[in-house]
C-alpha cells in the first residue's frame, strides 16, 4: 500500500511553512495547499516541457478542482536557461497572463526551475507568494528548502538572488522514479553531505539500504528524503540568512562550485561536483588534522559506491583558482572552507593559507586526472 505522508514544518516565525514529503503528494495539492495564506489569486505553473509531460498531468488536475483558471509558463531545461532572458520570458508570460499582486507561483521542476521560479516570484511586483514542487532528489532534498533564488550571471553562480521562503514545498518522491540513474545519483551526493554534516546515522542508512535508495524503494526514498530535509530546515531555522551555521551546508561546495564553473557547467552535475569537492576536503581537511583517516575512508568509499563520477582530465590548477577566486564563498581574501571534524559534525574554518590549497589541488588534480 501506499505509504502516509510525512510532513516537516520550517518554524521561521511569520515566514513558517509546511514540506510534505512522500508519493502522490502532486495528486493532493488541492488539499495540501487550501489552508496556505495568500493563495487566492491566479496561481502561475512555472516547469519544462519533461517535467509537464510525465508529472503535470497529476499536478494540474488537482489544483483544477479549485482554481478555473491556471496560467503555465515553459522555460528551458538546464543551467544555462538559469539567466536574465529565462526570468524576463517569465515576467512576459505572467504579465500577458495578467498576474497581479493575488497571484502566486508554482515552481514545478528541479532546482534550476527553482531557482528561476522563485527569484520570479521574489520580484514580480517586489514579491508574491510561491510553492516550490520539486521534481528532482536534489531540489527536493536541498534547493527547495531555506528560502534561496536567484539566477547566474557572467561573473558566476547564483550572484543575483533573494531570500524568499515558499509558501509551502511538495515533495512527492513517486516521481524520482523517472529520473535519469545519474539525475538520482548527484541527489544522493548531497543526501550524503547532509549526513557527513550533521548525521551519521544517516550516512549508515544509506550504507545499508543503498541498492533500495537507488532502485527508488518507496520506503528508502522518502526516508532519505524526509531525513535530509529535516536537517537542512534545522539549520535554515537557526541561521536564515547564512551568517554563520548555514554556511556548513556548503560542505563540498567551495570546490566543487569551482569545477563546475571550471568546466562551464557542461562536464558535471550539481551533486557531482559537490561529490568531487566532498573527496577533496576530505582529502585537505586531513593535512589540516580534521577528520580521521579511517571516517574519511568510509565517507570516500560512500560516495565512491553510488557510481562512477566524471572524470577531473584537463582542468588546470589555474582555471580552477580563477574560479575559486570568484565563489563567494572565497570573500575577501580570508578563505574559509567546511571540514568534518568528525562524522556528523562540521565546523567553518577560516584563515586557509592560499599556496598551501593551490598546492593541495594541483596535487589533487594531478591524482585524480
Amino acid at each position: 500500500g501506499i505509504l502516509p505522508l510525512k510532513t516537516l514544518q520550517v518554524d521561521l516565525g511569520k515566514r513558517k511553512y509546511v514540506i510534505t514529503i512522500g508519493e502522490g503528494v502532486l495528486a493532493q495539492a488541492d488539499k495540501l495547499l487550501a489552508n496556505v495564506p495568500g493563495l487566492e489569486g491566479l496561481p502561475i505553473v512555472v516547469s519544462n516541457r519533461k517535467v509537464l509531460r510525465l508529472h503535470g498531468g497529476a499536478l494540474l488536475k488537482s489544483l483544477h478542482r479549485v482554481f478555473d483558471r491556471i496560467s503555465v509558463v515553459k522555460m528551458g531545461d538546464g543551467e544555462r536557461y538559469k539567466d536574465h532572458a529565462t526570468l524576463l520570458h517569465i515576467y512576459n508570460a505572467m504579465f500577458r497572463a495578467g498576474a497581479d499582486r493575488r497571484s502566486w507561483i508554482l515552481a514545478f521542476g528541479g532546482g534550476v526551475v527553482g531557482d528561476m521560479a522563485g527569484f520570479a516570484a521574489a520580484t514580480f511586483m517586489r514579491g508574491i507568494p510561491f510553492v516550490m514542487a520539486p521534481t528532482t532528489l536534489l531540489a527536493q532534498v536541498d534547493s527547495s528548502i531555506g528560502g534561496k533564488v536567484g539566477i547566474n550571471v557572467d561573473w558566476g553562480k547564483n550572484l543575483v538572488g533573494a531570500f524568499h521562503q515558499p509558501s509551502a514545498v511538495l515533495s512527492d518522491t513517486g516521481v524520482l522514479k523517472t529520473l535519469p540513474s545519474r539525475e538520482l545519483a548527484a541527489g544522493l551526493y548531497e543526501v550524503i553531505k547532509c549526513g557527513a554534516i550533521r548525521s551519521v546515522a544517516l550516512l549508515q542508512y544509506i550504507e545499508e539500504n543503498l541498492a533500495g535508495i537507488l532502485n527508488c524503494g518507496a520506503r528508502e526514498t522518502e526516508n532519505i528524503v524526509y531525513q535530509a530535509a529535516r536537517i537542512k530546515a534545522a539549520v535554515v531555522e537557526r541561521d536564515e540568512k547564512e551568517t554563520g551555521l548555514r554556511m556548513i551546508l556548503n560542505y563540498g561546495h567551495t570546490i566543487g562550485h569551482a569545477l563546475e564553473a571550471a568546466t562551464n557547467y557542461q562536464r558535471f552535475k550539481h551533486g557531482e561536483a559537490v561529490a568531487w569537492g566532498m573527496i577533496a576536503a576530505l582529502q585537505f581537511g586531513r593535512e589540516l588534522g580534521f577528520l580521521s583517516s579511517k571516517s574519511g575512508a568510509r565517507l570516500q568509499n560512500l560516495i565512491r559506491s553510488v557510481g562512477r563520477l566524471p572524470s577531473l582530465r584537463g582542468i588546470s590548477c589555474n582555471e580552477l583558482w580563477r574560479a575559486l577566486a570568484r565563489d563567494k564563498k572565497f570573500a575577501s581574501g580570508d578563505i574559509r572552507m567546511v571540514f568534518l571534524r568528525r562524522l556528523g559534525k562540521a565546523e567553518i574554518y577560516s584563515g586557509i593559507d592560499p599556496r598551501r590549497l593551490r598546492r593541495f589541488l594541483k596535487d589533487f588534480l594531478e591524482a585524480n586526472n
